[in-house]
């Protein structure tokens, strides 16, 4: 399964939720700056991290045992149990422990 949002394209393999955005940003986590192109969330073993074909730079990995159909998009917020990604840019506030918003002005918008 995959879609398309105005910012990125967001693939459920598996049980693993994958974000591209089309190319790298730099995000602020809860660990700190990052630069990524790819969101990955979910526990995955390493033949299933393969599968991905993804690069060894550029994924942002949050491996929570979450169901990756639950999801939901609330304007520029990706919402997932115990993670938000922010699009936008910072929140004025942060809900949940693992958290990324992106700092790169138009990531993901090609």
């Amino acid at each position: 399964m995959s879609t398309w949002t105005d910012r990125a394209r967001l693939y459920v393999r598996g049980r693993a939720l994958l974000l591209d955005l089309g190319r790298e940003a730099l995000f602020y986590t809860e660990s700190g700056p990052r630069r990524a192109r790819y969101l990955l969330v979910g526990r995955l073993s390493p033949p299933e991290w393969l599968r991905l074909a993804l690069p060894r730079q550029g994924v942002l990995h949050y491996p929570l045992s979450v169901d990756p159909l639950a999801f939901e998009w609330e304007g520029d917020t990706l919402l997932l149990p115990g993670l938000r990604v922010y699009l936008g840019g910072p929140p004025p506030f942060v809900e949940t422990p693992y958290y990324a918003w992106c700092l790169t002005e138009g990531a993901g918008k090609e």
